[in-house]
């Protein structure tokens, strides 16, 4: 499909068209015409600007539903084809399917499933199997014979999720529980990827939801109306004095207000729950004599993690919430705030819209809000606050942001918030030419590529027209200590120049290693915030270019040397984390911790730096991975230039996620080869950080 691809398809979208049939009884014309038509004809009124943009999306979304089919970026995903085109001995190799799995037990999550929660055993899948699986992943489930080989074309597909992943044993959950058991059997079982169309599907009806909007909305968000403000208001008391200015003006601001958030600036755990709190101050206006004003706000994020870090400011703060998601996608500290277990057991229809309609906070993910737009005809939004914006792609937020309940918008107004400089929406076609725009009516909108998000578009439109009333960015952080965060503000943050606030860790001099020197490397852990240590080759046969040995023993070794170090104040869960670019490596460096026997290392995070962002850790532990010159494009995919310096977003967020200490190791030669890393080595050897260990 070319660029104009669904330009072209647009004029044909006729009830006549549809007609294939050339049905004319009284049913059509009745009942299906007047539907047809009354469904098409918005998309043969739209103005040049609109319908530019609606076709431009659409071509857009519509590859990336085939691009998703048929083949997938590296390091992202898989592809639905590779169930059946992927040949087994390929599958093992890249750690993308389980074999050889029996059935342990078939159990029920609850009395009014069927049969759809399965444990099985895990027998030992070969010494150099790396399990490309986590926690949470769609999967499917399928039985095969003794004597063949898996094939997911001889059997009954279960779709579900990784419910749970041990060496021994997984439980999956299925999405559509049996109630007859004995349909789940076989000799063997083997778990493969599975992947989803509702991304594609909701992203298709966002869209058609933005053109058939409010007018004014839909000129706002195409940038073609300017939006609002109002000066008068005023903050109901002061939150804090590094925070104060910019809730104003997101208050004052009528329409939309942009927060860029950088690392460690508290923009979830204190920009949102001001935000939050200024706006339920509203609630004490009276409107009327008889009538108490109660004001609604709809808080989203892109992930559930990141859904997970709201829910827990709410919590700690003892603001109440509803949660709109499933059980097994949040985390069971927030469970009781989700809408099945706020209602009763005999809940009714009215009864759910009239607790919907009484929230004054509804938290959910964009994916999960999409799937609900029903809830808008429940309720209306005198505020939306999106968390993770800059990772959200146009098409899966601009329906929510444009549509309506009864005759008007359901957000009357909303914030985003997000860092352009971080981790951008994940898109899936790699060639560039599919993702930026040259249609002039887009470029004038400053839609100059679909993979960006609608975050960055509004703060391009909002610089392009001069505008500060609208755009805040937070500059005080309190995550990394001065001599980390210094690197970061040399080559990302040169504009907005983030300060420590300070907190007391930020201005240690030294690190609490107290424990007596092992050796040398030891001597270099307790002397330096930023460590690299260089990565011999080791490339061996039969085993992915996603793994590296030589970093995955570097890594062990550094882990085992932290958790003697810190002793009784090491905490898995906020101590060390260790970033990564591959699955397979995570799974590689899991295996070398067990051998330590040491357990408490066995429940760090170790993840890649797609997942990581929006975390953070005392320590942070980075393996390159790569040796190839090949695998540099993966790493530098996100890198933009601003201001002549190139940004690479993905390096952004995984050396600032240490509040203490960065360490990294990899293969320098080929790091080299990248301006970017060359300079951060020599940064670091600069303070002395960069240390090579004998083996």
């Amino acid at each position: 499909m070319a660029d104009n691809g669904f330009d072209r398809m647009l004029p044909l979208l006729t009830p006549q068209t549809l007609n294939v049939e050339k049905q004319n009884d009284n049913f059509y014309n009745r009942y299906l015409l007047p539907q047809l038509t009354e469904t098409l004809a918005p998309l043969h009124q739209l103005n040049d600007v609109e319908r530019a943009y609606f076709t431009r999306m659409m071509t857009f979304v519509i590859k990336e539903q085939l691009v998703s089919k048929v083949g997938v970026q590296e390091g992202v995903g898989n592809s639905n084809a590779d169930l059946w085109n992927m040949p087994l001995a390929e599958k093992k190799e890249t750690g993308n399917i389980y074999t050889g799995l029996t059935i342990i037990e078939k159990g029920r999550s609850s009395s009014f499933n069927g049969y759809d929660t399965i444990t099985l055993s895990v027998p030992q899948q070969g010494e150099d199997f790396l399990p490309n699986f986590r926690r949470g992943d769609m999967i499917y489930l399928y039985s095969y014979k003794k004597n063949e080989a898996p094939d997911v074309r001889k059997s009954i597909l279960f779709k579900g999720s990784l419910q749970e992943i041990h060496g021994d044993s997984i439980t999956v959950h299925l999405n559509d529980g049996q109630q007859n058991p004995d349909l789940i059997s076989g000799d063997y079982f083997a778990i493969e990827h599975a992947g989803s169309d509702i991304g594609g599907t909701s992203a298709i009806r966002s869209l058609y939801t933005f053109i058939t909007s409010n007018e004014e909305r839909r000129q706002l968000l195409l940038g073609q109306r300017t939006p609002r403000v109002d000066k008068s208001l005023t903050l109901s008391r002061s939150y804090h004095p590094d925070y104060d200015e910019i809730i104003l003006k997101a208050k004052q601001a009528q329409d939309y207000f942009l927060l860029i958030g950088p690392p460690g600036t508290g923009k979830t755990s204190q920009a949102l729950q001001f935000l939050v709190r200024e706006q339920l101050a509203e609630k004490s206006k009276v409107q009327t004599s008889n009538f108490k004003f109660q004001t609604s706000i709809l808080l989203l994020a892109y992930t559930n993690r990141a859904v997970d870090e709201i829910c827990n400011m709410l919590t700690e703060n003892d603001i109440d919430y509803i949660r709109i998601g499933n059980e097994f996608s949040c985390d069971p500290k927030y469970s009781d705030h989700l809408l099945k277990e706020v209602l009763d057991d005999n809940a009714t229809l009215n009864s759910i819209k009239s607790t919907l309609a009484d929230a004054q906070i509804v938290v959910a993910t964009t994916s999960t809000m999409n799937s609900n737009a029903a809830l808008f005809n429940i309720k209306h939004f005198d505020l939306a606050i999106i968390d993770e914006a800059s990772q959200i792609l146009e098409p899966n937020i601009i329906g929510l942001l444009s549509t309506r309940h009864a005759e008007r918008r359901a957000i009357e107004r909303f914030v985003l918030i997000g860092d352009h400089k971080q981790l951008p929406a994940v898109v899936q076609q790699q060639d560039t030419l599919e993702t930026e725009e040259t249609n002039i009516f887009l470029k004038n909108i400053h839609l100059l590529s679909c993979a960006n998000s609608l975050f960055e578009r509004l703060i391009l439109t909002e610089r392009a027209a001069g505008r500060t009333e609208f755009v805040g960015t937070l500059h005080k952080q309190g995550r990394m200590h001065p001599d980390i965060a210094d690197f970061a503000n040399r080559k990302f943050y040169a504009r907005e120049q983030l300060e420590c606030v300070p907190l007391a860790h930020q201005l240690e001099q030294t690190l609490a290693y107290n424990e007596t020197s092992e050796d040398e490397t030891d001597d270099v852990l307790k002397a330096h915030r930023m460590i690299f240590i260089p990565s011999k080759p080791c490339r061996q046969l039969n085993i992915s270019e996603k793994v590296n040995t030589e970093e995955a023993h570097i890594i062990t070794d550094l882990l085992r040397r932290l958790y003697r170090q810190l002793g009784k104040n090491f905490d898995p869960q906020k101590s060390v984390g260790v970033i990564v670019p591959y699955r397979n490596q995570i799974a590689m460096i899991r295996k070398e911790i067990e051998k330590l026997g040491i357990p408490e290392l066995e429940e760090i995070s170790i993840d890649t730096v797609e997942r990581y962002q929006g975390s953070q850790r005392d320590i942070i532990l980075y393996s390159f991975t790569i040796q190839s010159r090949y695998q540099l494009d993966f790493l530098t995919a996100n890198t933009f230039y601003e201001d002549g310096q190139p940004i690479d977003r993905k390096l952004n967020v995984a050396i600032t996620r240490a509040r203490k200490q960065l360490i990294l190791t990899g293969n320098e030669q080929t790091l080299r080869q990248n301006q970017l890393f060359a300079e951060l080595i020599d940064y670091i050897k600069e303070k002395g950080g960069y240390y090579t260990i004998e083996r």
